[in-house]
Order: structure tokens, then C-alpha cells, then sequence
């Protein structure tokens, strides 16, 4: 490779020349300076009038019962399932157990099994 180099020095140099510039060329091409203020005015306007329009047709929509009556309504059927309830454990289930047992700190509180089912019709 040395050899190389000492026998054509002037290829040598322009090769080296050569790939200084496209460096160059490479680093400084893309640093553009990017745009200091931004006016978001356009866009604010554009969502506005789409929000204005989406509200527009809301207000067209109209609700009737007749959905309630429909046949295909009356056949849906219920699948709920009962919650059934439990005991709630210790306060703090990382707490070690007292000697006196561990069933002193269960609470009696006991949830509605319907707190959380659906109503029914």
C-alpha cells in the first residue's frame, strides 16, 4: 500500500482531495437552517370547521324508542352471570399472622351481588 502511494503521489493527492471534498460536500449539504416561527393558524381553522361540521350532524341525529320494540331487540336474552360473594381477607395480607389467628381481622362488610350486574328488563 506504501509503495503504492509513494509511486503515484499526484493520484494519491487527488484521491485524498477527492474524499476531503465529498466530506465537506456530505456535511454541509443537508444543514439547512430549519424555520424559526410556525403559524399553526391553517390547521386550527381546518380542525375547527371539521369539529363545527361533526357537531352540525350530531345535532341532526334523533332518537326514537322504536329500536325497543324492534323483534330482533325482544329476542336478545341475558347471560349475566351472579357474583358471588366472599369473605374479605386481612386488611394487609403481607402482615404477618397474630397468634391469635387469623380470622379476628376478617371484615363482615359484605358487597350487593347486584352492585355491578346489569339491570334486567
Amino acid at each position: 500500500m506504501m509503495d503504492f502511494i509513494s509511486q503515484h503521489k499526484i493520484a494519491s493527492l487527488i484521491i485524498l482531495l477527492l474524499l476531503i471534498g465529498a466530506a465537506w460536500w456530505g456535511f454541509t449539504a443537508n444543514s439547512a437552517p430549519a424555520p424559526v416561527i410556525v403559524s399553526t393558524t391553517a390547521a386550527t381553522s381546518t380542525q375547527d370547521a371539521q369539529l363545527v361540521s361533526t357537531l352540525l350532524q350530531l345535532q341532526a341525529v334523533t332518537l326514537s324508542g322504536t329500536i325497543l320494540s324492534d323483534p330482533g331487540f325482544l329476542a336478545l336474552q341475558d347471560y349475566t352471570t351472579q357474583v358471588v360473594t366472599e369473605p374479605i381477607g386481612r386488611p394487609n395480607p403481607f402482615a404477618p399472622l397474630s397468634s391469635t389467628g387469623a380470622t379476628e381481622a376478617t371484615s363482615t362488610t359484605s358487597l350487593n351481588p347486584n352492585l355491578f350486574a346489569p339491570a334486567k328488563h
